[in-house]
């Protein structure tokens, strides 16, 4: 009704979808930080995932590093328990 289609995507499409592709989001990002064997045949080495680093730290002797990929390991559970507990409260 002479709304720009910014302000109708903005006031009428977002709204409807929003939530939708939050857990989209979230959904396909927590996928993917598990997705290691496919992961490690792609990524690069100057742009390593959670899961690559991991698995470097891991392959690696010392006490440290074991620490290291422990510490990791935590935060990629964290980030994967938040993208779950933004799907659960916004269905």
């Amino acid at each position: 009704m002479g709304a720009s289609p910014w302000r109708v995507w903005r006031q009428v499409d977002l709204p409807i979808v929003g939530r939708a592709m939050l857990v989209a989001a979230a959904f396909a990002f927590a996928i993917s930080m598990g997705e290691f064997g496919a992961t490690a045949l792609v990524a690069r080495p100057e742009f390593p995932t959670m899961p690559v680093v991991i698995y470097r730290f891991l392959g690696q002797p010392g006490a440290l590093n074991y620490g290291q990929a422990l510490a990791m390991s935590t935060l990629l559970m964290l980030v994967c328990a938040l993208g779950i507990v933004l799907m659960s409260e916004s269905g």
